[in-house]
């Protein structure tokens, strides 16, 4: 198969259409916007950097940094913030209509989140989610795993005066990882959660 990065024209004349807007399909636009004739399909228009969810579900100011419009880094392909309905050998069919060829195809659609179409629509629920905590006496969380213990921490930060119960059925926290590790976040939690 032939390298798109190795293209002897510069890949100018070749039609790429990237889906999805996540990290590997926004990465993949980015880099092949001036070395092809580019169209990116995304549901969205922005991209969202997924490992600062949390803190900017504690933080909302934090999520202005993490949501960028696409249209930000992708100077030079056209955008279409539609979602697929169909792929044929040669063309892709949006739900709004579009009908765009390929020579070729990057599927980087990655697992499916519902989230709003716009950036300022996923800004105010990172609001919403905020007033939240902010309203709670105390928060239960569920799952001592990675999300679980990341959000417990950020709200043990942000938001000290909060009681903040995390409730885990395993024998530790963070089962994955080396037990000393997973008993020094234990320690730590306590340290912020549990006064």
């Amino acid at each position: 198969m032939e390298n798109p990065l190795e293209w002897g024209d510069g890949g100018r004349g070749r039609r790429v259409v990237v889906i999805g807007g996540g990290v590997v399909g926004s990465l993949i636009a980015k880099s092949l916007q001036f070395d092809a004739d580019l169209t990116f399909i995304d549901p969205k228009d922005y991209f969202e950097i997924p490992w600062a969810s949390l803190r900017a579900t504690v933080e909302p100011l934090f999520a202005e940094r993490s949501l960028i419009h696409h249209k930000d880094y992708l100077a030079n392909g056209r955008l279409i913030v539609s979602e697929v309905t169909n792929i044929t050998n040669k063309e892709v069919l949006t739900a709004d209509g579009h009908q765009v060829t390929y020579d070729y195809l990057v599927v980087a659609t990655g697992h499916y989140d519902h989230l709003p179409v716009t950036r300022i629509d996923r800004l105010e629920e990172y609001q919403t989610e905020n007033e939240k905590i902010k309203a709670a006496h105390s928060i239960l969380i569920v799952g001592g795993g990675p999300t679980g213990v990341e959000l417990a921490a950020e709200i043990a930060v942000d938001f000290p005066q909060k009681k903040v119960t995390l409730v885990h059925d395993g024998s530790r926290l963070l089962e994955f990882i080396d037990p000393k590790a997973s008993d020094k976040t234990l320690e730590w939690l306590k340290t912020r959660m549990w006064k």
